[in-house]
């Protein structure tokens, strides 16, 4: 393991604590509902995480999220996994992702209850060779609605743009290491089961290259949290790209603050 590696692990590991005593001492008047994605809190989002991948190796370790959210408009996320590959036997940090979300209307008594635009970036800061990153720098903007069917189910679709770069990967041959630019289209539907348990169901589709080697892809997504109190809740993921046979399944610990 790197001194980089252990370093940035300590850091995040203090600023992680730090953040979760801030979340506790501090009490916070609205009500937390984070059934609705256009819903802006701050948070610290603690996951253990497995990839089952049909070769190159499975994928785990510790995914960590911070999201601020300074008002209900604005948000901004950063995101650090810390993954170890069984194949390459490589420990380090994957993809990095920065995040920020702006939301000029929101109103639930509408049927269109909320719109905004949004940009997810996604560094690659280890080689693809090593197995826990895609190596190659993702540029999605975005645009997401809400549409408010019922008080207890909702819909929220995300159409997005995706560039995709070429890989930093020297043992991939030049005919396959070419850019490439996709649209996905996602639809987040909540069902809220109470005041403290609901879950999510996301089904996404991919055209991940609009030229001629279309890559089409279905994926499914599958999130619950259960709210411990206030301001600690237990969330479980699990999403499957049947194409390709590659599965995640996370299991978090959402600190607010």
């Amino acid at each position: 393991m790197s001194r980089l590696t252990i370093t940035t692990l300590i850091i995040f590991i203090i600023l992680n604590l730090l953040f979760s005593q801030i979340g506790f001492a501090q009490e916070k008047e609205e009500e937390i509902d984070a059934s609705k994605p256009t819903n802006f809190y701050s948070f610290i989002d603690n996951t253990l995480e497995y990839q089952f991948r049909p070769s190159g190796g499975d994928v785990m370790g510790y995914r960590g999220n911070i999201t601020f959210a300074p008002n209900d408009k604005h948000l901004v996320l950063g995101e650090v996994p810390l993954l170890y590959n069984n194949s390459t036997d490589y420990f380090g940090i994957g993809d990095v992702r920065v995040r920020y979300f702006y939301l000029p209307y929101k109103n639930y008594d509408k049927f269109f209850g909320a719109f905004g635009p949004s940009i997810d970036v996604f560094v690659p800061t280890s080689d693809a060779k090593d197995g826990i990153g895609s190596g190659r720098l993702t540029v999605s903007p975005g645009l997401t609605g809400a549409l408010m069917l019922a008080d207890w189910i909702q819909m929220f679709p995300v159409l997005s743009y995706q560039y995709i770069s070429k890989s930093n990967s020297s043992t991939l041959p030049d005919s396959l290491n070419t850019e490439s630019h996709g649209i996905t289209f996602q639809v987040i539907m909540p069902v809220v089961f109470g005041e403290k348990f609901f879950m999510t169901i996301t089904p996404i589709f991919q055209m991940n290259d609009i030229g001629d080697e279309r890559r089409d892809r279905y994926v499914q997504e599958v999130m619950a949290q259960y709210a411990l109190n206030p301001k600690l809740q237990l969330s479980a993921f699990g999403s499957g790209n049947f194409e390709d046979n590659l599965y995640v399944a996370r299991l978090g610990l959402v600190v607010y603050f």
